[in-house]
């Protein structure tokens, strides 16, 4: 017998029947003779009470199982259950008394009954009868065969089936797990035999029932069946009944095959009208309606409320929503991924994503989320923060990466919003204990730490996200971190989180920074949980963790303050030091690790020169960390190392500017033996080791720079050692290897850098950066092994060979290379920091390279300027200072007025051009190689974000990099004196005036723009625009100022612009960018003058208000200047607003007359400029009345001329003229003819221009001929008549 086939109930034993029953005792048996209750105690429960009453009355509750007796006998129960024979005697008699009343009836009887069984079954009733009659059929066919009358035997009752049998699903149903198939479903409930039987067994005689007792059958894992869990609403029914069995079972009936994937589904997917036509069954029709579809709303009413209009609001409950034709919000799953609209509506309901208002759409969209994400049911707000970090990452991925597969396009430009918004979710739950809490940091990690790229942002500020660390409130949320950590109550991986946030927070800006060090037991919270953890480590707290470390140095890098509040807490961390890595109780790469960050944490605080003391402290620990250092194989480690060294020695070299002084000492370092152990390091190294050969010649150069101040004879032995250990390598070994690497490597990068995508850029500037640094540290050290400090001389015999015109021509590249527009953040600055390094320190060899010209040294100092970046501002002084020395009046010769030279020179403009490299005297920011001076002075490790090119000197942290009028910034302060703040720190012995400082800006500016151009370097020299600008800065100085040479119309006190020095330099300043000179010299790329403008005026004040009081001054004290009434015209050009103009020639007509200025003395790049597009409307009466008054000349008459002609001959006009301009082109040639004098109708008449051809100049331009004047004669005669055309045959004909 099978499993299938066991009974649930093994054996029935009945217990034997009570003698007496017992009647239910009174409530109160004992009551007092007094006729009142009993007083009950309190002492004692209601239950104990009931037990002793039940005891005491004699109705104890049974403890024995109660005896089962039958109330008939089973034989005869059996027999008239298992008689079906009598049923269908019954109901054949029922059918033929049936029969009989239908063949007496009429056949409008027949159809009365007919309706009223149709009205109350519905229309399927056919089918219905037919399925039971089917039924009954199988149910016959499968009883026992027991004729009537026949008493059953015992023994001979048939086995009735017991139980469902459940089969195992097919092998090909192996994919769809916990679908178990069941035989039939028909006959449930119907066919389970009485339980009080067992067919397999002998009845028990009557005399031993009492005896019989309930026993149920062993439970094998055969007896344990799963069952597919119903969906969540009880209204909806199963898609289709499970699949039938293997072998094939006549009674169950086939309902089609699912043609749709094996995904379950809400509800089926939407139909093709074919497919849907074709499974659409055909409608009957009842009274002349057709029957609606079985389930419909319009079924539901006809059936169950016949007698109500189809449009009763009463049933409007019933028809389908409208939300399949409106659009479909986006919606997430419960990990935040984004659902298909389409796949939405057929999802099921036991997925968990119906739990909103919109119960036919799966899925939660954003308002849902926000909503349940502040329930107060712990998991549901915990299931919907983890919905929101599944949208913040993928968020954060679509704005890192525009091709990013997984993003959700329908959010595409509100990123930044929704990330305030679920950073906002998150910071709400933080406090939450439990699951709530957990998903809500990580909501803040993926808002904060997952959102933007991991920058290693030790040495900048970011500055992300200012508007998300608003919402971020980041003083309170530094209490409730630390009070989280405090705690400790979070898993491992929930305090890494808070860890990496505050990192991240760190990294943002120095104020926050700021505000982390001022927060009250952060710090301490932070040591001891991430890095002050027990040794030996149990195994039930977590390892130290090196982005504790990390932490550390950035807020020690992000100002000096928050470095000497480190230095305390920084003693703890040496015992990362005294345990080295194969010692260390924690795992190898993990101590290594540690290593390396707290070297690195020494070498940020030596930076300032602080904590330097440590090296004496520890010095026999120090001395067998070196030796490790050596032998080791982790690159990092030894540019760890090799930095901190050479920072010690920095500070050494100068002891007095130590905090506090002499903290460490040369003699030291000296006794230490640190030169050599540096060069221990190059032991073992190969050439692709590039960062590690920058560490060791930093360091050499570092204890070389500080033997030339403080060893024998300006450091001549320590020279000596080094040169004999790499002099060799350098001539054919590895050094010189390595830096031939490094040359071609960074050529290759600075090829593909404009080809890498934007997500990759960062990376491959910090390449280009690490192989920058290589070759300045290489540069540095043949520097500092020179024997003559800052000497002019070429070096004949250099110290050791370099590939010289290789790095010549490097730099040359480097300088010019469009990689800088790249670098406009302050992270990708600091990426590349090396490279303006690299290129200052070869503007120094490059004076001692034989050959190198003094002119062609300051054009190499004046590009390099350009190119220096934030902290690099020692080497901008220095370069500064060099170009201003070799700019003598014998070098500039006759470009230089005496009169310069006896005011002081260059001093005069000195203290302007220093502002302009260091606008902000309280921000010092170190230099990427620290010098002894910047240990002193240094406020901050970490460049500032990037500002705005239009941000004003007064409020930049510093003036690196240098825009292109640097070099005229001191006329700037003159026009703003009264608020510059060079004025008010001038040195005690400055004595000059406005048209000193102006003389003296106009002649660097011009002695420079002649160098850059002599060697095609035109890019760092000033544009068209730019000098025209400077120029207008000029004219707009306050007048009154003493002149050297007075004027007889004004007397001895003037207006600057009428110096004859500064005429004079204006005038050559703007002589190659007159159309003149445009033919001599290729054009040149220009920008406009409202984007020229910007640095000086900003934002808030427009070009035009400029040019507006620019235009004002000349008609109020010009008289009529050449130089003056020139600048009045660039803005003239066409690709200038019309306001320009209209300003000109119809506010300001009455001075046209004055502006008398040549075409070729016409500050312009091409006089199309100011031809093409042809003039219309407004623009034309003013340039006929300025032509009939006679008050134009000179370029300005030129311009009038060919915009009146072009608006008047068909051959002059553009294509695209409709035919309406003919009236006007007529009205036109009348004024002319007849109310102008002869010189400007002849020149209206013959003008000749060829668009799309070279610009004809005047005179020429009215002097050609050809078929085209025939043309204009045939015009004038139609429009203006026989007698006016006879008098201008002259004109056509001469």
């Amino acid at each position: 017998m099978t499993s299938t086939d066991r009974s649930l109930i093994g054996s029935v034993f009945e217990r034997k029947a009570s003698t007496a029953p017992t009647a239910p005792s009174p409530r109160f048996t004992h009551t007092p003779g007094s006729g009142f209750p009993a007083v009950h105690h309190r002492s004692k429960s209601a239950f104990a009470r009931a037990r002793e009453e039940e005891k005491s009355s004699g109705n104890a509750r049974p403890t024995t199982v109660p005896s089962v007796l039958p109330t008939r006998p089973v034989e005869q129960s059996l027999s008239r259950d298992l008689a079906p024979a009598n049923d269908d005697a019954i109901r054949r008699q029922i059918s033929e008394e049936n029969e009989r009343r239908v063949a007496n009836m009429s056949e409008d009887e027949r159809e009365q009954e007919r309706r009223e069984i149709m009205d109350q079954l519905g229309n399927g009733v056919g089918d219905l009868l037919e399925r039971v009659r089917a039924a009954r059929s199988r149910n016959a066919a499968k009883a026992p065969a027991v004729p009537d009358g026949m008493p059953v035997q015992k023994g001979q009752v048939p086995d009735a089936p017991r139980e469902i049998p459940i089969v195992s699903p097919s092998p090909g149903l192996g994919t769809r797990p916990n679908l178990l198939r069941v035989k039939s479903l028909e006959d449930f409930g119907k066919r389970a035999p009485p339980i009080l039987v067992s067919s397999t067994r002998p009845p028990t005689p009557n005399k031993d029932k009492a005896s019989r007792k309930l026993r149920f059958a062993p439970v094998t894992p055969e007896d344990v069946h799963v069952y597919e869990s119903a969906p969540v609403s009880p209204k909806r029914k199963a898609f289709a009944l499970p699949p039938p069995p293997d072998t094939r079972d006549p009674s169950i009936l086939s309902l089609g095959t699912f043609k749709e994937n094996g995904l379950p589904r809400k509800r089926p997917l939407p139909l093709s009208p074919e497919e849907s036509k074709a499974d659409k069954p055909e409608q009957s029709i009842t009274n002349g309606r057709p029957e609606p579809e079985e389930g419909t709303p319009e079924y539901i009413r006809r059936r169950y409320f016949p007698n109500v209009p189809a449009d009763d609001p009463s049933v409007s409950w019933m028809k389908p929503s409208s939300s399949h034709s409106e659009p479909v919000s986006l919606r997430f799953d419960l990990t935040g991924v984004p659902i298909p609209a389409e796949i939405s509506a057929t999802l099921p309901s036991h997925l968990g994503l119906h739990h909103h208002a919109d119960g036919d759409h799966a899925g939660y969209t954003l308002d849902d989320v926000f909503l349940l994400s502040r329930s107060t049911v712990p998991a549901q707000r915990t299931t919907m923060l983890n919905v929101l970090a599944g949208i913040a990452r993928r968020l954060g991925m679509q704005v890192r990466d525009p091709h990013y597969a997984g993003g959700i396009t329908e959010l595409q430009g509100k990123e930044e919003e929704l990330r305030r918004r679920i950073l906002a979710a998150g910071l709400s739950a933080m406090n939450e204990r439990g699951g709530v809490g957990v998903r809500a940091i990580e909501v803040v990690w993926e808002c904060l730490v997952g959102w933007d790229l991991l920058f290693d942002a030790d040495r900048a500020e970011l500055v992300l996200a200012p508007a998300t660390m608003s919402t971020l409130q980041v003083p309170d949320f530094l209490t409730q971190t630390t009070e989280l950590l405090t705690q400790s109550s979070l898993p491992p991986e929930s305090m890494a989180q808070l860890l990496s946030i505050v990192y991240r927070l760190s990294q943002e800006s120095n104020a926050i920074a700021e505000a982390i060090m001022k927060t009250p037991r952060l710090l301490p919270t932070l040591l001891q949980t991430f890095l002050l953890t027990p040794i030996p480590p149990p195994p039930d707290i977590p390892l130290p963790n090196p982005v504790a470390l990390q932490l550390l140095i950035v807020l020690a890098s992000s100002s000096r303050t928050n470095a000497a509040v480190l230095c305390e807490p920084t003693d703890a961390l040496l015992r990362f030091i005294t345990m080295l890595p194969p010692t260390s109780p924690f795992p190898e790469p993990l101590a290594t690790t540690l290593l390396t960050q707290t070297l690195r944490l020494y070498a940020t605080l030596a930076s300032y020169g602080l904590y330097s003391h440590i090296a004496t402290a520890a010095a026999s620990y120090f001395t067998s960390l070196s030796t490790y250092v050596v032998s080791s194989s982790s690159r990092q480690l030894k540019v760890a190392w090799a930095g901190l060294v050479e920072a010690w020695m920095v500070c050494a070299t100068d002891p007095h500017h130590t905090t506090p002084p002499h903290d460490i000492l040369w003699s030291q370092v000296a006794s230490w033996g640190w030169g050599a152990e540096v060069l221990e390091l190059r032991k073992g190294i190969t050439e692709t080791e590039a960062e590690v050969w920058a560490a060791v010649w930093g360091a050499a150069s570092a204890w070389l720079e500080g033997a030339r101040i403080n060893g024998i004879k300006g450091g001549e032995g320590e020279r000596a050692v080094i040169l004999s250990a790499i002099r060799d390598g350098f001539n054919k070994g590895v050094e010189g290897r390595a830096v031939g690497a490094t040359m071609d490597a960074l050529r290759t990068e600075l090829a593909q850098i404009h080809e890498i995508p934007p997500l990759e850029r960062y990376q491959r500037l910090q390449r280009i950066g690490m192989h920058a640094h290589v070759l300045s540290s290489v540069v540095r050290l043949w520097l500092a092994c020179t024997p003559v400090v800052n000497t002019e001389a070429p070096l004949f015999t250099p110290p050791f060979n370099l590939p010289f015109a290789d790095l010549s021509s490097l730099s040359a590249l480097v300088v010019s290379h469009p990689v800088w527009s790249l670098l406009m953040r302050g992270v990708e600055q600091a990426s590349c920091r090396s490279l303006a390094g690299f290129l200052a320190y070869f503007h120094r060899l490059s004076r001692h390279i034989p050959g190198t010209s003094p002119d062609l040294w300051v054009a190499q100092g004046l590009t390099i300027l350009r190119r220096l970046l934030p902290g690099d501002e020692d080497h901008a002084f220095y370069i500064l200072k060099a170009v201003l020395a070799v700019l003598t009046p014998q070098f500039l010769e006759t470009l230089a007025p005496p009169s310069i030279w006896e005011k002081g020179g260059w001093n005069v403009i000195k203290p302007f051009l220093d502002y302009a490299i260091r606008p902000n005297r309280e921000v010092y920011i170190c230099p990427s190689d620290i010098t002894p001076e910047s240990i002193m002075r240094s406020t901050t490790l970490r460049l500032p974000p990037s500002s705005p090119p239009s941000t004003t000197d007064e409020h930049r942290i510093t003036g690196l990099p240098l825009s292109h009028l640097w070099l005229t910034s001191p006329i700037d302060h003159l026009l703003r004196s009264g608020s510059s703040p060079v004025f008010k720190a001038l040195p005690s012995g400055w004595d000059a005036s406005e048209v000193d400082v102006v003389r003296t800006s106009l002649l660097l500016v011009k002695a420079t723009q002649e160098i850059l151009v002599r060697y095609s370097l035109s890019q760092f020299a000033l544009m068209r625009s730019e000098m025209v600008f400077t120029c207008m800065k000029v004219f707009m100085l306050e007048h009154g100022q003493a002149q050297e040479y007075s004027s007889p119309a004004t007397g001895d006190e003037e207006e600057v612009f009428r110096d004859v020095v500064v005429t004079r330099l204006m005038s050559d300043l703007l002589a190659p960018f007159t159309l003149g000179a445009s033919f001599a010299s290729p054009k040149l790329p220009d920008i406009d003058l409202e984007q020229a403008s910007l640095p000086f005026l900003g934002q808030g004040t427009p070009f035009y208000q400029f040019y507006t009081d620019f235009v004002a001054l000349y008609d109020a004290i010009s008289f009529s200047h050449p130089i003056f009434a020139s600048l009045l015209i660039p803005p003239l050009a066409l690709t200038y607003p019309i306001d320009y103009r209209r300003l000109l020639w119809g506010d300001f007509a009455h001075v046209l007359r004055t502006v008398r200025t040549p075409v070729d003395q016409v500050v312009a790049g091409d006089l199309k400029d100011f031809l093409y597009p042809i003039e219309q409307g407004e623009m034309i009466g003013k340039y006929v009345g300025a032509l009939l008054q006679g008050s134009v000349d000179g370029f300005l008459r030129l311009v009038a001329v060919h915009h009146v002609a072009c608006n008047i001959w068909p051959d002059l006009r553009f294509e695209g003229v409709v035919v309406e301009q003919e009236d006007v082109a007529r009205k036109l040639l009348k004024v002319v003819v007849e109310k102008g004098d002869g010189r400007t109708v002849r020149e209206v008449l013959r003008y000749r221009q060829v668009r799309g051809e070279v610009v004809i100049y005047p005179p020429a331009c009215f002097e050609t001929s050809g078929g085209w004047l025939a043309d204009r004669a045939t015009f004038a005669h139609q429009v203006l008549g026989s007698e006016l055309h006879e008098r201008l045959q002259g004109v056509f004909n001469g």
